[in-house]
C-alpha cells in the first residue's frame, strides 16, 4: 500500500513508455473506480526518468465504509561505468471511514430472514455498528530516497571473431568490445521519511462510548446556566520522522575467476522523532527523538551455477537500540536428477529487536499507555524442495517466538513472555494440460498458544483457468479462483488504533470458499478483463466473512483495462 525502498521499480528504456490501469465496478451506490499509471524515459544512455500515480475512490458496499487513496512517485536514476544513482520522492494518502463492523451476522448468513418480501437483502441494508458521525482514520507518508554509489575498478578489452572489412575484399578486421568489470564500491544511501497518522470526527455522538468502551480523554465546555458537560470527541493523532543514512563498503563477485563470492560492511545511523499528544493539553507535546547506530555485514554468492549463498548480519551499537541484533542467511542449488529439474532452499532467521516506540506508547481517546516493553526474540528455520519439471514447491517452516507482542480486545498492546512455537507446511503445485490451466497451493500452520496467535489449521487457495486464442490474434482466459480457510478467531480490526485485535466472540471460515469468476483478454499492448466477485453466493450458503464483524463484498460485477502506450 505504501511506497517503500525495498518494493519501488526504476527502469532503463530505449523508448518512452506509458502504461495505463483502469477498473470500475458497475454498481451505482457502492462505485469502484481505480485509476492507475506508470511513465518512464531515457534522456540519453545512463539517464531514466519516470513518474508513478495510484488513484482510488472506492464507496464501499456497507455503510460508512467508503475509503480514498491517493500517491504518486516521481523517480530518475542515473546509471554509469563508474557512478549510479537511483532517487525518488512520493507521497501517500489513504482515508478511510470507519463503521466497526456489522452488528447482527445473521443477516449475512439467513438473509431470506430480513428480505421484507424484496428479492435480496442489500448490502446497505446489513446494520453497522456506526452509521453516522463520519468517523474516519486518515494517513499521511511523504518521503524521499537518495542511493548513490562509486564503483572502482578497470575497463577490459575482449577481442571477437574477426570479420570482413566493409568494401574491402579479403581483408579482415577484429571486433574488439570493451566493458568495465567493478572491483569494489562505496555508497551512501539516504532516507526520509514523515508520516502522521488522525483518528476523528467532527460530529459528537455517544455512540463512540457505546461501542469503544469508556474514553481515557473526554472534553467539558460550560453551559448557560454554569454547569459543565462532558463530551467525547475523537481527535487522536501521532506523527514520526524517521531520517537513515548508510554508508557500505563493498567487494563485488567474480571480478577474477577465483572471487566466488560479494562481501559488503555497512554502518547505517537512524533518526527518529516520535510525537504524541498531552495528556493535559490534548497536542503534541515535545518530540521524543530517539537515535540509534548500526554496522552490519553480508557476504553472497548469486552467479554460481551450483550453490548459491547469501548471509546478512546486523548489530545495534549505540542508542535507544543498543543490543539489538539481526542474522539472517540462506543456501540455494539446482540440479538435475533422472532427466528431471530440481531445486533446495533452506534459510534461517535470528532476531533480537527492540519493539517499535508506538507499540510501546499510544495516546488516544479510547486508549492510553506508555510500557516498558522487552526487547522481541524470532528464530526462524525453514526449507524448500522445487520440483521444476513437476510444477510442484514444498516448504516447511518453523518459528518460536519469545516476548511476542499482540493486541488485546481493547486494543492495547501486550506482551508474551512465555515461548511461542509456530509450525507451518505449504505445498504448491502449477501445471497444464491443452488449454486447461491450474495453480493450485495448500498450508498448513499450528501455534502453540492459539489465544494469543490464533491461526486458521489449514488454507488453500485454486486458481483453475482455460487459455486460448481467438482468431490466433487475442489471448483469452477464463477461469474461476477459490480462498478457503478452517474456522478460527480471526483477529477483529479495531479502528481506534488501526490494529488486530484478539477476539473470543465468534469464528472466521470454515464453511463455503471465496470464490471470483474472471475472463482476461489481452490483444497486443492492450488487456482487458471481466470479473465477478464472490460468485459462489448465488450458488451455495456463503458466510461471506474475510473478519469478525467485517464481511466480503456481495457479488458484483468489475472491470478493467491496461493498456501499454510504448511510443
Amino acid at each position: 500500500m505504501l511506497y517503500t525502498p525495498e518494493a519501488v521499480r526504476f527502469y532503463d528504456t530505449k523508448t518512452p513508455f506509458t502504461y495505463v490501469r483502469y477498473q470500475k465496478n458497475f454498481q451505482t451506490n457502492e462505485s469502484a473506480d481505480v485509476l492507475a499509471g506508470d511513465f518512464g524515459v531515457n534522456l540519453g544512455k545512463s539517464l531514466n526518468v519516470g513518474l508513478n500515480f495510484d488513484y482510488q475512490n472506492i464507496g464501499g458496499f456497507y455503510t460508512q465504509a467508503r475509503s480514498k487513496d491517493a500517491r504518486y512517485r516521481v523517480f530518475a536514476s542515473y546509471r554509469g561505468d563508474r557512478y549510479e544513482l537511483y532517487a525518488y520522492v512520493a507521497n501517500d494518502y489513504y482515508k478511510q471511514e470507519e463503521n466497526g463492523g456489522i452488528t447482527n451476522a445473521d443477516y449475512i448468513y439467513n438473509p431470506e430472514r430480513y428480505t421484507n418480501s424484496r428479492t435480496k437483502v442489500s448490502s446497505r441494508d446489513v446494520p453497522v455498528l456506526i452509521n453516522s458521525g463520519n468517523l474516519t482514520n486518515r494517513i499521511r507518508s511523504g518521503h524521499g530516497y537518495l542511493a548513490q554509489s562509486y564503483r572502482l575498478g578497470s575497463y577490459r578489452t575482449v577481442p571477437r571473431k574477426e570479420a570482413p572489412l566493409p568494401g574491402v575484399d579479403g581483408e579482415l578486421a577484429s571486433l574488439d568490445s570493451t566493458y568495465f568489470v567493478p572491483v569494489a564500491a562505496l555508497s551512501l544511501t539516504t532516507y526520509y521519511n514523515k508520516q502522521s497518522r488522525r483518528f476523528f470526527s467532527h460530529t459528537e455522538d455517544p455512540l463512540w462510548s457505546t461501542v469503544f468502551g469508556t474514553p481515557t480523554i473526554t472534553h467539558k465546555r460550560k453551559q448557560s446556566d454554569g454547569s459543565e458537560q462532558s463530551y467525547v470527541l475523537p481527535n487522536d493523532t501521532a506523527q514520526l520522522v524517521t531520517l537513515q543514512n548508510t554508508v557500505a563498503l563493498s567487494l563485488m563477485e567474480g571480478f577474477r575467476p577465483w572471487v566466488k563470492f560479494g562481501l559488503s560492511a555497512y554502518l547505517r545511523h537512524e533518526n527518529r522523532w516520535a510525537s504524541l499528544p498531552d495528556s493535559t493539553t490534548h497536542r503534541y507535546a515535545k518530540d521524543v527523538a530517539l537515535s540509534s547506530t548500526f554496522i552490519g555485514g553480508l557476504i553472497e554468492r548469486r552467479e554460481g551455477t551450483g550453490l548459491n549463498f547469501s548471509t546478512r548480519g546486523e548489530l545495534g551499537i549505540l542508542g535507544s537500540d543498543l543490543g539489538a541484533f539481526k542474522l539472517e542467511g540462506d543456501i540455494r542449488t539446482a540440479f538435475r536428477l533422472f532427466r528431471k529439474s530440481f531445486a533446495l532452499e533452506a534459510d534461517a532467521y535470528v532476531d533480537n529487536a527492540r519493539p517499535s516506540y508506538f507499540a510501546a506508547h499510544h495516546h488516544g481517546t479510547f486508549g492510553w499507555w506508555d510500557k516498558d516493553l522487552k526487547f522481541t526474540r524470532r528464530i526462524e528455520l525453514g526449507g524448500k524442495v522445487h520440483l521444476a519439471s513437476w510444477g510442484t514447491s514444498l516448504e516447511a517452516r518453523t518459528a518460536s517466538l519469545q516476548n511476542y507482542i499482540y493486541f488485546d480486545s481493547k486494543g492495547e498492546t501486550q506482551q508474551h513472555t512465555d515461548l511461542l512455537q509456530v509450525l507451518s507446511f505449504r505445498a504448491r503445485q502449477m501445471g497444464s494440460t491443452g488449454p486447461l490451466n491450474w495453480e493450485l497451493e495448500a498450508a498448513y500452520q499450528q501455534s502453540s498458544n492459539t489465544s494469543v496467535l490464533p491461526l486458521p489449521l489449514v488454507t488453500a487457495a485454486a486458481d483453475v483457468y482455460l487459455r486460448f486464442l481467438v482468431a490466433k490474434v487475442m489471448r483469452v482466459d477464463l477461469g474461476v479462483k477459490g480462498y478457503w480457510h478452517t474456522a478460527y478467531r480471526a483477529p477483529y480490526y479495531l479502528a481506534t488504533d488501526q490494529q488486530f485485535a484478539l477476539q473470543t466472540e465468534g469464528n472466521v471460515g470454515g464453511d463455503a470458499p471465496l470464490l471470483i469468476a474472471y475472463a482476461n483478454f489481452r490483444l497486443k499492448r492492450a488487456r482487458f478483463f471481466l470479473q465477478m466477485y464472490n460468485v459462489g453466493e448465488a450458488l451455495m450458503s456463503n458466510e461471506r466473512l474475510s473478519m469478525y464483524k467485517y464481511p466480503y463484498n456481495p457479488m458484483h460485477l468489475a472491470a478493467g483495462v491496461v493498456v501499454d502506450l510504448n511510443n
